[in-house]
């Protein structure tokens, strides 16, 4: 999966005025006529509707839109240049690369929403602007203006209503096949989902989509192991399902380490609601402790579901469970938009006010 492109976008260049004058049979002095450019296009980023990967961006990574045309006498306005329009999957977040670190633009979460990343350069004024009563046969015109290249970064955040999150091996790829019609791969190495999968989940008449997400390791957040392709997809969702092995020494410190990292990566994510699951109860040297894991669990203050993915003993409970979860939750707490800052200056004291 391709999830995150930097690319460079070029605006176009704003077309050239134009000196020019009328020169007509009896009109000894027509005056100037010099048209005006065209203004350079815009380059536009698009949430397409049946757009669903960033894999194109991958094959080509420079990008230009229409320059404006220049003018021509008698008036007349060169050509506006014709604009770019880049189309992206719903989800995708567009910032520039300045040095010092990225800078949010946009985040277009759903199918139609656009925005203008680079503006088109504008079209230089002919001679016809710059006549006055002095001087009546100005031989100046205006260049087009002429626009920088721009390097953003397109960045894909799934949109799900929960994330399924955990350490490898934890058991997240069945319990999702075994809840939905999703078919990850399953097997029983390390990193065996390399992208994350959705699935439709039903409960009675409602719904939610939720998305397995990769697993983690330790020092995730610095990028190690799958790193950043794990965490910048559970930005959006609403709910954490926190899948645990409950054949692991201590499922309770495996929980405390993964948490751990979430807010170590972005402190909001630490913050969402989340439900405790833990799986594989199914083993008998699991089911043979589930007494001191529940105490562990208890301890520090955290309730657990105990689930069998395998053979789906505890998710009809699980997933009920969730769906009360997020009916609770407004909808305006999705997402994963980046807050604007506004700044509201002060007035200045009168003069003799302290």
């Amino acid at each position: 999966m391709i999830d995150r492109v930097e690319i460079t976008v070029k605006p176009g260049d704003g077309g050239n005025g134009v000196v020019s004058f009328r020169h007509e049979k009896f009109v000894p002095f027509g005056g100037p006529d010099g048209g005006d450019g065209g203004d350079g296009g815009s380059v536009v980023v698009l949430a397409g509707e049946e757009v669903t990967s960033l894999r194109s961006f991958r094959r080509k990574r420079y990008y230009k839109a229409g320059r404006g045309r220049d003018g021509a006498g008698k008036k007349k306005y060169g050509k506006k240049g014709e604009d770019l329009v880049l189309a992206v999957p719903a989800g995708t977040v567009v910032s520039c690369s300045p040095v010092g670190g990225d800078s949010f633009i946009a985040d277009l979460e759903r199918p139609g929403q656009s925005v203008v990343v680079a503006k088109g350069g504008r079209g230089g004024k002919g001679n016809t602007h710059f006549a006055t009563s002095t001087n009546r046969a100005p031989q100046i015109a205006q260049p087009g203006e002429r626009v920088e290249e721009l390097d953003i970064i397109l960045e894909l955040k799934l949109i799900a209503d929960v994330g399924l999150i955990g350490y490898p091996n934890v058991g997240k790829s069945t319990l999702l096949s075994a809840v939905s019609a999703a078919r990850p791969k399953i097997a029983s190495y390390p990193f065996t989902t390399r992208e994350p999968a959705l699935g439709v989940v039903e409960v009675g008449p409602r719904s939610f989509i939720m998305a397995e997400i990769p697993g983690l390791i330790e020092d995730a957040h610095l990028g190690r192991g799958l790193g950043h392709d794990f965490l910048r997809h559970i930005e959006r969702t609403r709910v954490l399902i926190h899948l645990v092995d409950g054949s692991s020494e201590s499922p309770a410190a495996d929980m405390a380490q993964v948490n751990t990292e979430l807010s170590l990566f972005n402190p909001a994510l630490g913050k969402k609601p989340q439900l405790v699951a833990v799986n594989k109860i199914d083993l008998p040297q699991v089911e043979a402790r589930l007494a001191a894991i529940s105490a562990s669990f208890s301890a520090v203050g955290t309730h657990a579901f105990f689930v069998s993915a395998a053979s789906g003993r505890g998710l009809p409970e699980l997933m009920a469970e969730t769906m009360d979860l997020l009916q609770s939750i407004p909808q305006t707490k999705a997402g994963g938009k980046v807050p604007k800052k506004v700044f509201r200056p002060q007035p200045r004291p009168y003069r003799g006010q302290k």
